[in-house]
């Protein structure tokens, strides 16, 4: 007969309940609801605004969820989570592991590009080393005819303390969007942007303030604009525009971003002298 005190089934152990308790308990809390947002917030948890956080969802898989502006709700989960597949509830207790490491307006902290994360200090991380496709193998943004910025939602974009670059054209894009004349810019001339083709960003900022968007090196008559959700066929509310400029030359427009937040940019034609060229792409918040 086994000593008692060698069988597993006589030796108690309570963590391991406490916890399995604890975790089935934040299952019932919450609900099968798949919005992240109502957990974090009952619990109180602290986050940096526009970072990224590790979360792990009800079939236990891992992902990254990011902070919003208030400090302290999230997004959902990426790629796990689904209306049948909650994201866990997070300790009140322990603060959430950053991806990102700090401060948005501090250091720069190391990033591993190629993990399909965007941390700071990277533009982009499409999980690959081709040069060409819109994010190279430094996770900056590059590729003169991008797949993903010929369509919405857009080339992937992150705009942290350090401005974002990319030098690319607008010859070979499709004639996606429009811009009414109204839309809202200082000195803005009166143009449709239909005739010339476009460029798309999905710009997701990482610090709230405002965000300067300017196009240099122009060879062609340049538009600028900002919409709230990526169209090219339904209306839409344009944030800002620009087209400051008769004839060829660049453009800059400024307008209000909250951290964690998407915008979609055009760099598109105006039609009115020569419609498509090349531009450099200038992105900061300030």
């Amino acid at each position: 007969m086994p000593h008692p005190r060698s069988s597993p089934r006589l030796r108690p152990r309570p963590r391991v309940l406490a916890l399995t308790l604890a975790g089935a308990l934040g299952l019932v809390i919450a609900g099968g609801c798949a919005s992240s947002t109502s957990a974090t917030d009952s619990t109180g948890v602290k986050c940096t605004a526009g970072n990224y956080v590790f979360c792990r969802c009800q079939n236990r898989e891992e992902g990254t969820k990011l902070c919003n502006d208030d400090g302290h709700s999230f997004g959902k989960c990426e790629p796990c989570e689904t209306a049948t597949n909650p994201v866990l509830p997070d300790d009140p207790n322990h603060p959430p592991v950053e991806v990102d490491g700090g401060n948005p307006d501090g250091p720069v902290t190391s990033a591993t590009c190629g993990d399909k994360i965007v941390q700071d200090g990277e533009d982009c991380d499409d999980g690959n080393t081709v040069e060409d496709d819109g994010c190279d193998s430094t996770c900056h943004l590059s590729g003169t005819n991008p797949s993903t910025t010929r369509s919405c939602p857009g080339l992937d974009t992150h705009v942290w303390t350090k401005p974002v670059t990319y030098v690319g054209t607008t010859v070979g894009a499709p004639l996606n969007g429009s811009v009414s004349p109204n839309c809202k810019s200082d000195g803005m001339n009166p143009t449709s942007g239909a005739a010339g083709p476009d460029r798309i960003f999905k710009v997701t900022a990482h610090k709230t303030g405002n965000m300067t968007v300017t196009t240099t090196d122009t060879d062609y008559d340049c538009l600028l604009y900002v919409t709230q959700t990526c169209s090219t066929t339904a209306a839409v509310t344009y944030l800002q525009c620009a087209h400051n400029t008769i004839g060829v030359g660049g453009e800059t427009m400024t307008f209000p971003v909250t951290a964690g937040q998407s915008y979609s940019l055009f760099v598109d034609g105006a039609g009115i002298s020569k419609v498509q060229g090349v531009f450099r792409l200038t992105i900061a918040i300030q």
